[in-house]
Parts: structure tokens; sequence; C-alpha cells
């Protein structure tokens, strides 16, 4: 998958997991300031992406960040499957059936024509449940094989539509080579 450059989106490396989180933990503490070192919380969310990340088999993970909004953690990976969905409309279908945190399931475009479906979950401090708010979009490639999953995670929901706004930019850029 390719995708532009886009202001506010800043990749770190996968090299190991270690680095992964490390480079997350710098960015996120370069954004919200020098005091946040000390927020324990931070370690631990940049941890968590980055093992998701390097088990899931992410080709990006990025903070994004906004003047706005408090960062947030972008993992994106391309998925290939034998069993795609026929179609934009049966993976909102799927989407929204699959939890009762879903708030919103929307379709769209990208800059290409490939179907993007959007779900957006937001979730509270229940046991078992990472809180914040959650935007999860899917580029449907035109062969029906490849997805490419962008889920972006904001633990604390402030500037949520201006890093949304981000995530819809750079979704709009994807292009599946040839």
């Amino acid at each position: 998958m390719k995708l532009a450059a886009v202001d506010g989106v800043t990749p770190v490396s996968l090299r190991s997991p270690e680095d992964t989180a490390r480079e997350l933990v710098a960015l996120m503490v370069a954004a919200r300031g020098p005091e946040s070192a000390h927020d324990p919380g931070l370690g631990h969310a940049a941890r968590d992406a980055a093992e998701l990340a390097h088990r899931d088999g992410a080709g990006l993970v990025a903070l994004l960040t906004h003047p706005d909004a408090d960062p947030a953690v972008l993992v994106a990976a391309v998925v290939v499957t034998d069993t795609a969905p026929a179609s934009a409309a049966e993976l909102r279908g799927h989407l929204a059936e699959s939890g009762p945190d879903i708030q919103d399931v929307t379709e769209s475009r990208t800059e290409r024509g490939h179907p993007v479906v959007i779900a957006e979950r937001i979730t509270t401090a229940d046991p078992g449940q990472v809180p914040g708010c959650r935007l999860q979009a899917v580029v449907i490639d035109p062969d029906g094989r490849r997805l490419a999953v962008f889920t972006l995670h904001s633990p604390t929901g402030r500037g949520w539509l201006e890093l949304a706004g981000i995530l819809g930019r750079l979704v709009a850029s994807v292009a599946f080579p040839g």
C-alpha cells in the first residue's frame, strides 16, 4: 500500500517492538510536554500499540498530532484474505453489528475510487476495554482480496474531530500497487 505524506502523521520505526514503543513515547512526550514523561500510561499505551502492531504485521505505526488535540496512535496493515466482503455495504453491515461500542459506521471512497468503510468506537474504562475513541477505516482493494485496515486510538478523545480529519486525508491517499 502506498500513502501520501500528510501533516500531523509521524511514522515510527518497525525494527522491533521495543524501538516502536520507545519512539512512540518520545513523540508523545514531545507533543504533550516534558511533564508528561512521568505519566505511566504513556509507556503502557506505547507498549500495547507496539506489541499489537508487530504481532499483526503492521506496515505503519505513527503518532497523529494536531495543535487542538491530544496525540493519538495509528496502526495500519494490509490484510490479504480469501473471504473478502462482497461489497462495502456487506463490510459496513458486519462492522455495525460487531459490538455495542460502535457509534457510527459510514462509507466513503478514496481519491482513486476505492471503497472505504469507517467505524467509530467509543469505549469506557470497563474491565477488559481500553478507554478512549477509536476509529477504524478499511479500504477495499479493487481485486477484493486486499484490505488496508487503519486503526486510530485516542485515549482522551480531546480533539477527536481534528485527528479524524488527519486520518481521513491519509486514508483518501491509499493506492494499492499493481
